[in-house]
């Protein structure tokens, strides 16, 4: 290995870049590789580093399925999806298809959508309603409780078969305020533990009212060339690239803004809340009774068992958005620029390769809104603000598509490229302050922080590592 010091020419900066030679990485497994770029990765977060080779990698991709997605608790859907015993969904973890259903007594389950005969998948289609699953390939037959009804000729076939052994495979399952999650690991810490203090903020986004969250129509899906890192990083609070990659929209003058009128600097109204795994950004309102651009009777349904302090902040909300690590991103609020809402979006990125994304995006409203027919017009449009063919969403994957074609050249390996996120850290920005307000909830909390402080993707990255470097 060799080192290479750059300076510039004014030698006001030092550029540190480490390469190896091709022959010697050559010689490197996919393992050895992978851990070798998770070390680097550790090691460069200390300073607010990281190496950019880790997207867009297949060595590293292939690492993410088992240490990451394997082991994780990962978002499935979420429970207003499936008010009927029979209702199913076809659901992933990593790129694991798994059959989301409530059985005929009501429990949830996640099978993996594969017979125990010969593997041959059952789900045909995205959603539906039966009480059985039935093998296309020999005519295995399943409840939807993952038991074995039987087969063609099972007296003459499998005489002395025990059919009680015999079941679907089935993920791990916790809810958390209707919010579904699996994992395929069988050990690990509950989903609330993995959840920690997070769950302030969750109580507060996905329970604020006595009815919950709801969702209303089918999620809508697209797939893009861009690494689901880049995506979970981007929504886990960075509002700095606003300010460039999404000027030409909030420059819109012929559109009312709503609450966001009262917000005559942003940055000021800002507010990053950063937990051990995940992390949110918002934008709150001195108005107590903004809720985000909800009807005034968004009081008459609050829950009783919020905090005095989440109350406060729900009612001082104009938006917020956040990850729940790894691939599960939030938005809650109306948009800016009067591009219409508010509603609440949950994304999902799921991987499909080394540099491909597959994104889900729910859309939920109140479930005591759920009939107002004027109310979810406004939540819809601004709902598809951040879609494919919304204001906002093309402008950051032209960009996200970018990132990953330019991560994965060969370029950044060799040399040991760098990748810059040290915003917030130590006297490198001097707007940011430390929050110490039980209104912010429990996470760490910085004002500005959608701004100036990186810490949402040093956050992201952190958990990254963490999962990444317990090989298992």
């Amino acid at each position: 290995m060799k080192q290479v010091i750059y300076s510039s020419e004014n030698n006001v900066q030092k550029l540190k870049l480490d390469y190896f030679d091709h022959s010697a990485m050559g010689a490197e497994t996919p393992t050895e590789r992978t851990n070798r770029l998770v070390e680097r990765t550790r090691d460069a977060l200390e300073t607010g580093r990281y190496p950019m080779a880790i997207y867009n990698d297949r060595d590293v991709y292939d690492a993410e399925l088992r240490r990451v997605f394997a082991r994780a608790w990962v978002y499935l859907g979420h429970i207003s999806e499936f008010d009927e015993n029979g209702d199913y969904a076809r659901r992933y973890i990593g790129e694991d298809p798994f059959i989301l259903t409530r059985d005929e007594t009501g429990e949830l389950h996640a099978f993996l959508d594969s017979c125990m005969h010969r593997g041959a998948q059952f789900c045909t289609a995205e959603t539906g309603n039966t009480s059985h699953f039935r093998c296309p390939y020999h005519g295995w037959t399943y409840k939807n409780d993952g038991s074995l009804q039987g087969m063609p000729h099972m007296s003459e076939a499998y005489q002395d078969l025990d059919e009680e052994e015999i079941e679907l495979q089935e993920a791990d399952l916790e809810t958390y305020n209707g919010l579904i999650f699996g994992r395929i690991a069988q050990e690990g810490p509950d989903l609330e533990t993995y959840l920690g203090a997070f769950t302030w903020y969750l109580d507060l986004l996905f329970n604020p009212t006595e009815g919950g969250m709801t969702v209303v129509g089918e999620p809508h899906r697209w797939e893009s060339d861009h690494d689901w890192k880049t995506s979970a990083d981007n929504f886990s609070g960075d509002s700095y690239h606003v300010l460039t990659t999404h000027q030409a929209g909030l420059e819109t003058e012929t559109l009312e803004r709503g609450p966001w009128e009262e917000l005559d600097d942003f940055p000021g109204a800002s507010y990053l809340a950063c937990t051990e795994r995940h992390s949110v950004g918002y934008y709150l309102s001195e108005d107590a009774d903004t809720f985000m651009g909800y009807p005034e009777d968004i009081t008459d349904h609050l829950r009783d068992d919020l905090t005095v302090e989440q109350r406060e902040l729900f009612g001082r909300s104009v938006f917020h958005f956040g990850t729940v690590f790894p691939n599960m991103s939030i938005i809650h609020g109306i948009q800016s620029g009067g591009w219409g809402g508010p509603w609440a979006c949950i994304r999902k990125w799921k991987p499909r390769g080394p540099g491909t994304t597959e994104t889900t995006s729910w859309w939920l409203v109140p479930e005591e809104f759920a009939g107002n027919d004027e109310f979810l017009d406004d939540s819809h449009r601004g709902w598809e603000s951040l879609s494919p063919g919304g204001a906002f969403e093309s402008d950051d994957l032209s960009i996200w598509e970018g990132i990953s074609e330019s991560s994965g050249a060969l370029t950044h390996d060799i040399r040991g490229i760098r990748g810059n996120m040290q915003q917030g850290m130590g006297t490198m920005s001097d707007e940011v302050e430390q929050v110490e307000n039980p209104l912010h909830g429990p996470a760490e909390v910085t004002t500005k922080g959608l701004y100036f402080d990186e810490r949402n993707s040093r956050t992201v990255l952190g958990a990254w590592v963490d999962m990444m470097g317990e090989e298992r």
